[in-house]
């Protein structure tokens, strides 16, 4: 989420009138952008575009998501429409995982965050008054999941699916785990929830 060069091109494009040749250079950066992401996409199971093993997953899916909404809108190239579905639905619960990473969305989704708050409502199984809209990290380097460690007061929190852990479903050295232990995993951010929400505001403007 840090990279926002996306809407600074799209700023230009939309409102500066640019020159024929500045044009064509912003319009090739934002299709670089999205062509990275669709290209990994392409060799993924579950067509995600971000690699799961780095930090900040799902906030960078939904960036690609938003670049893509952003292209399309002001270049009328929906080349990228496809890849921006596969992305969102990612977020949503079509991952490895098979859980929504953005917190109330979905039949599945976290619910022991490493967030002082949300802790307080929790009990110990992940069930209570929930902090709705929140985007986690979702999937990262499972090597990084051996290292948990929960704020100090924190109450034991911990939420599997049924039928198992979700080291059931981990693999390509990425792991996932709702724990209030694992801030690698499920601590929610600012950045990431607005990230969040200005790609899907692009997707429901279009819609």
């Amino acid at each position: 989420p840090a990279d926002v060069s996306a809407l600074a091109h799209a700023d230009v494009l939309t409102s500066a009138d640019p020159d024929a040749d500045l044009a064509a250079a912003l319009e090739a950066e934002l299709r670089r952008q999205v062509e990275a992401g669709r290209k990994r996409a392409a060799e993924d199971p579950f067509r995600s575009g971000v690699i799961p093993t780095d930090f900040d997953a799902v906030p960078n899916t939904f960036g690609l998501l938003a670049t893509a909404e952003l292209y399309a809108r002001v270049t009328g190239d929906h080349r990228y429409d496809d890849f921006a579905a596969q992305q969102r639905a990612w977020v949503f619960g079509a991952n490895a995982w098979g859980t929504s990473f953005v917190v109330g969305a979905g039949d599945l989704y976290p619910h022991c965050l490493q967030h002082q708050v949300a802790n307080l409502a929790m009990s110990r199984t992940g069930r209570g008054d929930i902090l709705r809209g929140a985007v986690v990290n979702g999937p990262n380097d499972a090597d990084l999941l051996k290292e948990q460690d929960a704020f100090d007061g924190s109450r034991p929190c911990s939420f599997a699916p049924e039928g198992g852990p979700w080291s059931r479903y981990d693999g390509h050295g990425a792991g996932y785990v709702d724990d209030v232990r694992a801030w690698q995993t499920v601590e929610p951010a600012d950045d990431f929830t607005s990230t969040a929400l200005y790609a899907l505001s692009l997707t429901a403007a279009r819609s």
